[in-house]
């Protein structure tokens, strides 16, 4: 199953919140979830939760520090029948406890 397909049905994947306690800031819905996952950049990759997701992006949650503008790689299940995803993305901004990932359509 495809990332695009699988963002599509994530309701059927993730425990979201209700339609009245999602994020409209964004040009996409940010789905809230808790998904275990890997984030890093250079093949060093450390354990990450993310926190929101959606078709342009994820909020992580890590200790480490990473630069705005850094190319990053993020690798997520998304269903436990399937292999795990792998995204590249670059860091859009940078907090206390995570960073906001946008992902890098296969053009860019």
């Amino acid at each position: 199953m495809g990332f695009k397909h699988w963002l599509k049905n994530a309701g059927k994947h993730l425990n979201i919140l209700s339609r009245s306690e999602r994020v409209y800031q964004r040009s996409h819905i940010r789905n809230q979830c808790l998904i275990a996952s890997e984030l890093g950049s250079f093949g060093d990759r450390d354990s990450a939760l993310i926190k929101n997701l959606n078709g342009s992006g994820a909020y992580v949650e890590t200790h480490r520090q990473f630069r705005v503008g850094e190319v990053v790689h993020l690798k997520f299940p998304l269903h436990y029948l399937d292999p795990p995803i792998e995204v590249t993305g670059v860091v859009a901004w940078t907090g206390a406890d995570g960073v906001g990932v946008k992902f890098q359509t296969a053009g860019s």
